[in-house]
């Protein structure tokens, strides 16, 4: 059940990084070109994965009694 919960985690996470758009590298280069044309999208996909993970780990430590 663990192995099938790690391939599931990474597919979701492959599917948001393609939805995003952030598999192009031109995207990611605008990122980092901070002296030109900067690129502030990969600036909000990472904070909504903070925020995500923030909530997420919140709602799972409150349990008494992990998911599996």
């Amino acid at each position: 059940m663990r192995t099938l919960m790690a391939y599931a985690a990474g597919l979701l996470f492959g599917l948001g990084l393609a939805i995003s758009g952030m598999t192009d590298p031109a995207r990611v280069l605008g990122f980092l070109d901070i002296a030109g044309e900067w690129d502030p999208t990969l600036a909000f996909v990472l904070g909504g994965a903070v925020i995500t993970t923030f909530i997420g780990y919140r709602l799972v430590l409150r349990r008494s009694s992990p998911f599996c």
